[in-house]
């Protein structure tokens, strides 16, 4: 018991140190719950708030007591933090005036309208102050009723208990979602300006932070009984997923589903929000928990999984898909109007500007159609973890026919577009293989290539390009699991558990990212999502572990995501340094064989690595052949060529916008070019590859 008291000391001591300002301390309830089998006590309302600063209550109770006994009954207080029994006292109704009418207990109808009581000073005495505020407090009130002469257990009902106080504030969500938005249009800015380097980095960390955020949602929406602190830290994000509470997108989703055949969820508009809370029931001798509320017709709903996130979202369970359907779209279009619009201000805001390096740096680079193209690709990429969610979420609801046709086809789609780019990839990094070149030459010297499916590998190194299969199999998977394990809660912690482990082993043995940093960071989410899995494992309590347990289980896992959570937030953060002063990161840890900017088409820099090994070759090649003469074709100066296609910066004949396998019209094309080339009189000049394999 000293240790268990010592346990509850440091917990509330530990958070403590995030204790935010609010002006009243408060506790209050708004459901309470039968705990035992029988159905004696019926609860239509229930509200409660205690306000410590003057011992007041208000209490407002509607209900009844279906049986009655002629002996009298004590009633037993329970205060549980986080599993603690942190007070236990006894109360005489016979003796106590603010409970008199359970001496006798009686069958009767009760329905006491908000009352304001007093209490005396001792009754709450050995709570805590900082238990006012604690975040998300996990605190149970248990009244249990039992015969005053044979100590034999009559009814038990219990409440949740709140402060007020919640680490789910709208107001970081927003903040959230703006950085994350800051860094799309970001990327999308940078690559069009030609600062391809800076573009990779900012883009991959947007997309790090993004992904983590998203998989803190999906551990919201398993169907396992979590903590209240842990419930409110998965709410956080649940915005990354597309739920989003708003008036009339609601009303849109209901008038769909209607017209479409289906039926409506009518819980939400019979519950408060404020009335959904997390009981424990016993059940086998140990406490469980699960997310209910009772609706005003005094019937007690059980919701857990994706209905308790709608919920607490207020949200319509039927409307969940609706609304992440809807919110894809939305970001969708705003993603495109944002690179509309910068095909028209950019070259504009060139032409006022009066900026040579401006206009160089937009014109070359200004293939407005592959741009768009490749934007679309990457919304798919961005929405595809949400939308394998959901899509198979609305596949095991089945709120309407229609609505089952929009997550076939839409998932359809979006898996079509996503393997259609992946395999692309595969079959340019193949052929480069088979010419015994490195992927990086195929993948990174076509400038329509990179701009279009660029997103699959250039966060991975070249030769790791096909990381992108198994990071496809990996979303797949868990958004099966996630979404068609909601009635079983621990065979989903289970698979879940297998999923995270091979992915995180899977990553460790490849290291497939571009540098060291990215390596730290990745392996460290997976890492973290493994322990994650574990710890959702114990919250379904198949080790049947004590209440206290699962409780500090629960604070720690909120404090060690959110302190990664601002490391990532701060690893952002420094990639807009970036961003706003152009500088090229610095590359710290250069692996070996992935020498990409070797082969990149830089619009800003039309030299690359290997033109010293190109004019050392072709010094040699003059000196065995004195009728070989090489003509450099000077850069362009004039306001009218800055609208062509960049120089290759290599003196072969090949354009790197060709395709690798040329059909036969191509190469008779190809050899017209040749021999018409002012670098190869006579049509003389051949096409040595080896010249650009930098694995030499």
């Amino acid at each position: 018991m000293r240790l268990a008291s010592w346990l509850a000391a440091g917990l509330f001591g530990a958070l403590h140190l995030v204790r935010a300002v609010y002006a009243v301390d408060l506790f209050e309830a708004h459901a309470l719950s039968p705990c035992s089998d029988d159905s004696i006590v019926s609860i239509n309302r229930f509200d409660i708030v205690f306000t410590p600063s003057n011992n007041s209550v208000v209490l407002g109770f509607t209900g009844s007591f279906s049986e009655s006994t002629s002996q009298n009954v004590m009633v037993e207080l329970e205060l549980l933090v986080y599993g603690y029994k942190a007070i236990n006292k006894t109360f005489d109704p016979c003796t106590s005036p603010h409970i008199s009418f359970l001496c006798p207990m009686q069958s009767a109808s009760l329905n006491l309208k908000q009352t304001t009581l007093t209490l005396p000073g001792d009754v709450l005495s050995d709570i805590p102050g900082v238990a006012y505020s604690v975040p998300d407090l996990d605190a149970v009130v248990r009244l249990q009723l039992t015969d005053a002469k044979t100590n034999q257990p009559v009814t038990c009902v219990e409440t949740r208990v709140s402060n007020g106080k919640t680490v789910n504030q709208q107001g970081a969500a927003w903040a959230l979602a703006v950085i994350t938005g800051l860094g799309m249009v970001a990327t999308a800015v940078v690559s069009i300006l030609g600062y391809s380097n800076i573009a990779t980095h900012i883009a991959f960390r947007t997309l790090l932070f993004l992904g983590y955020m998203q998989s803190m949602a999906m551990y919201g929406m398993t169907s396992v009984d979590q903590p209240p602190i842990v419930q409110a830290w998965t709410q956080l994000f649940q915005w990354s997923m597309g739920i989003i509470h708003v008036g009339f997108l609601q009303t849109i989703c209901t008038w769909f589903q209607r017209a479409t055949g289906g039926t409506p969820s009518n819980i939400l508009p019979e519950v408060a929000a404020k009335q959904i809370s997390v009981v424990a029931k016993r059940s086998v001798g140990s406490l469980l928990r699960r997310s209910s509320l009772t609706t005003s017709g005094g019937q007690e709903v059980t919701v857990r999984g994706m209905e308790r996130m709608a919920y607490r979202a207020d949200i319509a369970p039927t409307n969940v898909f609706m609304t992440g359907y809807l919110f894809f779209y939305f970001i969708a279009v705003v993603l495109i109007v944002c690179v509309v619009l910068l095909t028209f201000c950019l070259p504009q805001i060139s032409k006022k500007a009066n900026s040579p390096k401006l206009d160089r740096a937009i014109n070359p680079t200004a293939q407005w159609k592959d741009y768009l193209r490749g934007g679309l690709y990457r919304i798919a990429s961005l929405g595809y973890p949400p939308m394998c969610v959901l899509c198979m979420w609305e596949l095991y609801h089945h709120d309407s026919a229609a609505e089952i046709v929009l997550a076939i086809c839409l998932w359809l789609v979006m898996s079509a577009i996503l393997g259609y780019a992946t395999f692309k990839v595969w079959q340019r990094a193949r052929v480069a293989r088979a010419m015994k070149q490195s992927p990086a030459y195929s993948l990174y010297s076509d400038p329509a290539c990179l701009i279009k499916w660029g997103f699959i590998y250039t966060n991975y190194r070249a030769t790791s390009y096909y990381f992108m299969f198994p990071l496809l199999a990996y979303t797949i998977i868990k958004g099966m699991v996630i979404a068609f394990a909601q009635s079983n809660p621990l065979a989903q912690s289970i698979v879940l558990l297998i999923v995270e482990g091979l992915f995180m082993i899977t990553t460790i043995v490849l290291r497939p990212y571009m540098d060291r940093p990215a390596n730290g960071f990745t392996i460290t989410i997976t890492v973290l999502n493994f322990i994650n899995a574990i710890f959702i494992l114990v919250f379904s309590n198949v080790f049947d572990q004590p209440t206290l347990m699962t409780g500090i289980m629960g604070v720690l896992f909120v404090l060690y995501n959110a302190v990664f959570m601002l490391a990532l937030l701060i690893f952002l953060l420094l990639g807009f340094y970036y961003v706003f002063t152009l500088k090229e990161p610095r590359a710290k840890y250069q692996p070996l064989a992935d020498n990409r900017d070797s082969f990149r088409l830089s619009e800003n820099r039309l030299t690359t690595e290997l033109l010293p090994l190109e004019k050392a070759a072709q010094s040699s090649d003059l000196n065995s052949d004195p009728s070989q003469e090489v003509i450099e074709t000077p850069r362009p100066t004039h306001p009218g060529e800055l609208n062509r296609a960049p120089h290759s910066p290599f003196t072969d004949p090949v354009e790197p916008t060709l395709p690798l396998i040329p059909s036969s019209s191509s190469l008779s094309q190809r050899s017209q070019r040749s021999e018409r080339s002012p670098t190869s009189p006579g049509g003389n000049a051949k096409f040595a590859p080896d010249r650009f394999d930098h694995h030499a």
